[in-house]
């Protein structure tokens, strides 16, 4: 236990320092916890090694992550935002999928199925990545983030639906039709569920929660966990309960002064302390080995490859729904993030034996690299749309 506390305060030291440095220069600080995370991690100097406690307090990160961010969104701005999202999505998703395949089949010569999971891992977006990058950049608000924010859902829910059609050919049988209906229709359940709890049964609780001293933080944190837990018994993922938690506790069911104060008491725990843990522990995945031979060309060609194909699909079918050109870049841009679902996809390809340690290394990197693209392009577009309103 006090080895753990000892990481626990490493990290804290971390963030800390990386926000004031880093903050001094416009810098988003997720760079700093990325890099950190391969520098104290097995990578490098090995301070730090992946523990049960470690990997507790990152998924708790991230459920805390989304769950502030559908706090500070309102129920008819997502939906606004994810009808004008569903071309963003559906392009930006296909169009990763079909260059990372084609590259793992034709390029690095894998089999199907491992070229699937290829396909699959840079499908997967990396919400929570993307939000704190746009919070630090100060573009948490507006249509692009929303925009960004909705299309990065969707295409994850893509992803599992997909995942669970192709489950089939992965274990070498068949496309299982039956596998895609039955992941559709959990989908659609979870949804439906999801929505009538927040339109009907959220107001009810109204009259607890008219003043700042309503024990809000401890609902919604309560609600955050049960609609997570409840979206991963249907095998989807906790970051879609938390958000939907989030969604609904708006002017309607608490005061406004309430609700500033649960935005508060969530966002210090996201992104001051358990968020931050999640981004470093990040950096834990990394191993140099694939340095050694010539996957490393492999990690160039994938990363360039995605990173190309998704900001120009999405960007340009973010045009098309209305954004301007700076703006359609960032949702491009913010779109080339990937984290925690394609870890997971990565992680099962590995224990279902699809792909090996090397490819395993191979994926791992060049998802990190792209999570180093995102806040350097996001910057950029930061500091384009600030010089056109000045």
């Amino acid at each position: 236990m006090d080895i753990a506390f000892q990481d626990l305060l490493l990290f804290l030291v971390i963030v800390w320092g990386s926000a004031v440095v880093l903050g001094r220069f416009g810098v988003p600080t997720i760079m700093g916890e990325l890099m950190v995370g391969v520098i104290i991690g097995p990578a490098v100097l090995g301070w730090v090694h992946p523990n049960e406690i470690i990997e507790f307090l990152a998924q708790m990160g991230i459920f805390f992550l989304m769950l502030h961010t559908g706090l500070e969104t309102h129920p008819s701005e997502f939906f606004e935002a994810a009808k004008k999202s569903i071309g963003v999505a559906i392009v930006g998703a296909i169009v990763p999928f079909a260059v990372s395949f084609s590259i793992a089949l034709f390029v690095a010569d894998m089999t199907p199925r491992a070229a699937t999971f290829v396909g699959l891992v840079f499908t997967a977006t990396a919400v929570v990545v993307t939000l704190k990058i746009l919070r630090d950049l100060g573009l948490g608000k507006g249509k692009m983030a929303q925009m960004i924010v909705a299309s990065c859902v969707i295409d994850d829910l893509l992803t599992l639906v997909a995942f669970g059609m192709i489950l089939g050919l992965i274990q070498g049988g068949p496309l299982d039709l039956a596998n895609l209906a039955i992941t559709t229709g959990k989908v659609v359940f979870f949804f439906g569920v999801s929505l009538a709890i927040g339109y009907y049964i959220y107001p009810r609780f109204k009259r607890f929660f008219q003043d700042r001293h309503g024990k809000g933080f401890t609902f919604i944190v309560v609600l955050g966990l049960a609609a997570g837990l409840f979206a991963e018994a249907l095998g989807l993922h906790i970051i879609l309960g938390a958000y939907l938690a989030g969604l609904f506790m708006d002017e309607r069911v608490a005061s406004e002064e309430l609700m500033q104060k649960m935005e508060d008491r969530v966002y210090g725990i996201a992104y001051s302390f358990l968020g931050p843990i999640f981004f470093i522990s990040l950096g834990f995945h990394i191993t140099f080995d694939v340095f050694a031979g010539p996957e490393i060309w492999l990690i160039l060609i994938l990363t360039g490859a995605v990173a190309v194909g998704q900001i120009i699909s999405a960007g340009i079918m973010a045009r098309l729904a209305g954004l301007n050109k700076v703006e359609s870049l960032g949702v491009g841009i913010g779109m080339c993030g990937r984290a925690e679902m394609a870890f997971i996809l990565a992680s099962l390809a590995l224990t279902m034996e699809v792909i090996d340690n090397r490819v395993f290394s191979v994926l791992i990197f060049s998802a990190f690299l792209l999570n180093l693209i995102t806040p350097i392009g996001l910057k950029l577009v930061a500091n384009r749309l600030k010089a056109k309103k000045s």
